[in-house]
Order: structure tokens, then sequence, then C-alpha cells
């Protein structure tokens, strides 16, 4: 599967972006922090700070990754990302579509495509992070098969 092209009924192309090609998140990037900061406000700062640069390194330092994009045309309109610990306990990091293709079954098709490879990599848990506020994005993951197991509470000390 990695470094196919898939294309589903809506003409979108959804493929592997591979480590080198990082470049072609900058525009998704930068959507997905500002929808971070208007949802949280000043919490989600430290989403300010992410670019293509600083997200390639961080998921190259992951035991094993992989990003799907999600495009119409040329433009990347969303994207996911994964990866596994040492223990192979599964994480999706993010699932973020332009508010334009949203309801359009992009995300689900992203969310399957990463669902699938942690699967295929055998991991065995999946746990995923919700901003507070993201209501819409909870109740897809419920629907989806995953269970509120706690809370995550943050307290900034500088």
């Amino acid at each position: 599967m990695a470094g196919d092209v898939f294309d589903d009924q809506d003409n979108f192309t959804y493929k592997e972006v591979k480590i080198g090609e990082y470049y072609l998140l900058k525009e998704i990037l930068n959507e997905q922090q500002l929808y971070h900061y208007n949802l949280n406000g000043p919490y989600s700062e430290r989403f300010l700070e992410i670019n293509e640069n600083n997200f390639e390194e961080y998921m190259k330092r992951k035991y094993k990754s992989i990003i799907y994009v999600a495009s119409a045309g040329t433009k990347i309109i969303g994207f996911t990302s994964a990866y596994l610990n040492h223990h192979n306990e599964g994480f999706i990091e993010d699932l973020f579509v332009t508010e334009k293709y949203r309801n359009k079954k992009v995300g689900s098709s992203l969310f399957s495509k990463v669902l699938e490879w942690l699967k295929e990599n055998r991991a065995k848990s999946m746990d995923v992070h919700v901003s507070v506020g993201n209501e819409k994005v909870m109740k897809f993951y419920e629907n989806n098969g995953f269970k509120m197991t706690g809370y995550t509470m943050k307290m900034e000390t500088e």
C-alpha cells in the first residue's frame, strides 16, 4: 500500500507522503494551526509552532510512522498521520480536512487508510487525542469504535 495513489468516488486522490516530501504539508499544517487556535485560543498556541520541518523531525523520531494526504486536483485538502511506539501501540496523531471538503467522506477515507496501516502493522491498541471543544471529531471517533478512557489536563509552568 505504501506509496500507492488511491482514488475514491468523488475524485479525491489519496497518497502517502514520504520523508523528504513534508514541504507538501505546509499549507494544510497552517490551516490546521489556525483551526485549533480558533477552537481553543491560548491553549493551542503550541499548534502555531508546528511547521513542515519540525513536524517531519517529530515523525522521523517515531518507531514507525505514516502520513496520508487527500488531494482535490493539485491541492492538498486533508491529511492524517499515525505512528507506532516500540510496544506496537498505535497513535493517530492527526486527522484534518479543510473546511470546504468536510462532510464529503474525505476524513472517513483518510481514517480508513490510517486504520488499515495500523492493523497491517499489528498495532495492539490505537489511541487518539482530541482537542477540547472538538466534539464533532470526538463523536466521529466514538462512531468508529474508540472509547473515552480519560482526560489529559495541562498546566503551564512558564
